[in-house]
């Protein structure tokens, strides 16, 4: 089963973060482990709805919006796990996330200028350099709903298959476009157009099994 860590601060990025955390748990059927960075406070159970029952949360800390925000009920229910990581430095948190085998990290994003730096002083690049899974960035003012493209920008010389095929795995349950924006390495030629789709095809979608993968061959700098 697929685990999905969303990075709480307590702050309101943070829990938009959770509720699009769970919209993705509930389509792809995983689990979420919500890690709290700043100390918890006493437990109280928050009733969710009917189809969720009732779930211990942090007091404090907004719920999350347990339901499906994609309209409809929800087929999957994910286990919602809690954890308290505010004594953790970035390597503790990177040794518990590979330990778990995360499938992915969320984090609320306010500020794009500095999208990675908490404001509880965990750094989430520097946990992203020491694991094996991606960090899924959310802005505050981003809405809800249905994943429908996603883009991997790479050189197809350099294009990393088992990176297309974790975006294919995740579009597939929304059957959202996965494209590859071709873009040239520094220092290396521009590929024509028939040498970039041959290559796509023979390098790329022989090895992933997702009929809406797509390339961009893009010749601009």
């Amino acid at each position: 089963m697929k685990t999905i860590l969303v990075i709480n601060d307590n702050s309101l990025k943070a829990h938009h973060a959770i509720t699009f955390a769970l919209a993705i748990a509930q389509k792809i059927q995983a689990n979420i482990l919500i890690a709290h960075t700043v100390g918890l406070s006493k437990q109280i159970q928050v009733k969710v709805g009917a189809s969720h029952g009732a779930i211990n949360i942090t007091e404090g800390v907004r719920p999350p919006g347990f339901k499906n925000e994609l309209g409809g009920q929800a087929d999957f229910n994910p286990e919602v796990e809690e954890l308290d990581i505010s004594a953790m430095d970035e390597c503790q948190v990177a040794e518990l996330i590979n330990k778990k085998q995360i499938w992915m990290m969320v984090k609320g994003a306010a500020d794009i200028s500095h999208p990675f730096v908490s404001d509880r002083n965990l750094n989430a690049h520097s946990v992203l350099g020491k694991v094996l899974c991606p960090l899924l960035m959310v802005p505050e003012s981003w809405p809800v709903k249905a994943i429908e493209r996603m883009v991997y920008i790479a050189d197809l010389r350099y294009c990393h298959t088992q990176i297309v095929r974790y975006l294919a795995d995740l579009a597939r349950p929304w059957q959202a476009d996965v494209s590859i924006a071709n873009l040239t390495a520094k220092g290396l030629p521009d590929m024509a157009e028939e040498y970039a789709l041959s290559l796509f095809e023979g390098a790329v979608c022989n090895r992933i099994n997702y009929e809406q993968l797509f390339i961009n061959n893009i010749r601009e700098k």
